[in-house]
C-alpha cells in the first residue's frame, strides 16, 4: 500500500532509526536514501482517517479556506467548500487514488469531473501556495534519490535526501527532502527549478501523535519568485483529528 500522497501535510509513521552510517560511496548513499523513502512511501493504516482542517494565505484579499480530508489504503479526498463557507455545500473535490507505482488525480469542481493533465500539477489549489503537485510527491518515486547527509532539523536530527527529476518538463527539477530520525516524518522540503533557484519550501511546525501513529498538526507553505520584483507568498496549514 503506498503512502507516497499528502503524507508530508497529513500522515506519517515511524521508521526504524537503524540504517547504517553513510560512506563516500555514491551507491551506498543511493541505497539509503531509497530505504529511507520506501519507509515514508509504503505504509498506510487499514482504516479511514478523517480530519478538518484550514489554510490560510498570507496575504491581502485572502481568508480562511476550510476543508474536509479523509485517506484510507488507496484513496485520499479533499472537499472544499461554496464560497469558502464550511457552512455551505461542498463545491469541489480532489481525489488521489493509487495503485502499485501510479497515481491519479481527479478534480471534481461543480459536478464536473476530470482527470488532471501534467501540465496542470503546477496549478494552484484554490489560489493558495499549495499546487496539484505538491499533494501528489511525485518526486519522492524520482529514481536513484541521494543521501547527502545528516542535519539539524524541526525536532531533532534528520536524514537530508535529495531528488532529481528525469524529466525536465515539469516545475521541479530538484527536491531536497528532511526526514526526522524521531519520527519518521518528512518535516522540511526544498523544491528548485532548472536554474537550481528555490521556488517553494515547506516546514512542519508541530506534529502530534495519535493512537501511536505521527500526523502533521500546523506547517508553513512559501512559494519564491521567479522574477526579480516578485515577492514570497505563504500559506499555513492547520489539521485536526475528527473525534
Amino acid at each position: 500500500m503506498i503512502n507516497y500522497i499528502f503524507i508530508f501535510l497529513f500522515y506519517f509513521i515511524n521508521i526504524s532509526t537503524g540504517f547504517a552510517s553513510t560512506n563516500s560511496d555514491s551507491n551506498d548513499k543511493v541505497n539509503h536514501a531509497v530505504k529511507i523513502l520506501s519507509q515514508v512511501k509504503y505504509a498506510y493504516p487499514d482504516k479511514t482517517l478523517f480530519f478538518r482542517g484550514e489554510i490560510r494565505p498570507r496575504r491581502i484579499g485572502f481568508k480562511m479556506i476550510p476543508l474536509n480530508v479523509s485517506f484510507s489504503s488507496k484513496l485520499i479526498y479533499f472537499e472544499f467548500f461554496q464560497n469558502n463557507k464550511s457552512s455551505e455545500k461542498v463545491d469541489e473535490i480532489i481525489k488521489l487514488s493509487f495503485l502499485d507505482d501510479i497515481h491519479m488525480v481527479q478534480r471534481t469542481f461543480n459536478g464536473e469531473t476530470t482527470n488532471l493533465e501534467n501540465h496542470q500539477f503546477a496549478d494552484q489549489i484554490r489560489g493558495t501556495d499549495i499546487t496539484y503537485d505538491d499533494i501528489a510527491m511525485r518526486f519522492l518515486h524520482w529514481p536513484n534519490p541521494i543521501l547527502l547527509s545528516t542535519d539539524k532539523a524541526k525536532g531533532g536530527e534528520a536524514w537530508k535526501i535529495r531528488c532529481i527529476n528525469p524529466s525536465k518538463k515539469e516545475s521541479y527539477s530538484i527536491v531536497d527532502v528532511w526526514v526526522s530520525h524521531r519520527s519518521g516524518t518528512l518535516v522540511k522540503m526544498n523544491a528548485y527549478n532548472s536554474d537550481r533557484k528555490i521556488i517553494k519550501t515547506f516546514e512542519v511546525d508541530s506534529i502530534q501523535k495519535i493512537k501511536g501513529d505521527w500526523f502533521v498538526e500546523t506547517m508553513i507553505v512559501r512559494t519564491f519568485p521567479t522574477k526579480s520584483k516578485g515577492k514570497i507568498t505563504s500559506s499555513f496549514l492547520k489539521l485536526e483529528s475528527k473525534k
